[in-house]
């Protein structure tokens, strides 16, 4: 008799615990290698005496993320928090981005903000113009719905985290420059560059967010 009670409460304990809700549910997985690849490829020598290198092996870095994005977002948008996180996490993986440089790049420019509006026509999460989000779109073909993409924040951070590869790119994965080209264009970069003059503000702007976020981990509860 107490053998078949301690089977029925073993039973349903387990039925509790599998209906209790996975807190990663619904979240894309952090490729690790691909994070400490870009980490290092964005600190060089600092890498190591970094706060981020401390977190190379951490699992679960997901929940941190989503608990990031949720605590910064407007009251409006919360409900979308797990949307979000996914396409920061989704679009930081397809480019070889680390998911908390992206973020530093959505911090420092509308402050997670959905429906910000820079001073020169920069709409969204990642500050982009109408001009600069239509040529993307058309390049990773995505639809162009004008400024209803741009508003979109899935959609925001699909284009800008695809401009940032694209600049990447352009500059030989040198975090400094490509950081620079995204505020004010490739073309001012390499006028700069000519003029042996390196910008440096938007870059140390972005950074110091970048190692912000990976500092605020100590302190998070999930």
């Amino acid at each position: 008799m107490k053998t078949t009670l301690l089977l029925i409460l073993l039973m349903l304990s387990s039925t509790l615990l599998a209906s209790q809700e996975n807190p990663s549910r619904g979240l894309a997985s952090i490729s690790q290698n691909l994070r400490v690849d870009h980490a290092r490829e964005l600190l060089g020598k600092r890498y190591k005496r970094s706060v981020v290198s401390r977190f190379e092996d951490q699992e679960g870095m997901e929940l941190n993320i989503l608990a990031t994005v949720t605590k910064r977002l407007p009251k409006a948008y919360r409900g979308q928090a797990r949307a979000i996180t996914s396409a920061i996490i989704n679009e930081a993986t397809a480019h070889e981005l680390d998911p908390y440089f992206v973020m530093a790049v959505i911090s420092g420019e509308s402050s997670f903000n959905p429906l910000a509006k820079g001073p020169v026509g920069e709409i969204g999460l990642m500050q982009l113009r109408s001009s600069t989000g239509k040529w993307m779109a058309g390049l990773i073909k995505m639809k162009w719905r004008g400024e209803r993409t741009m508003k979109s924040p899935i959609d925001n951070i699909k284009l800008g985290t695809a401009y940032l590869a694209w600049l990447r790119k352009k500059f030989d994965n040198h975090g400094q420059l490509y950081l620079a080209a995204y505020n004010m264009g490739a073309k001012s970069v390499k006028n700069a560059l000519g003029r042996n003059i390196r910008p440096k503000d938007y870059p140390i702007h972005v950074m110091k967010r970048y190692l912000a976020f990976y500092k605020e981990m100590n302190t998070q509860k999930i």
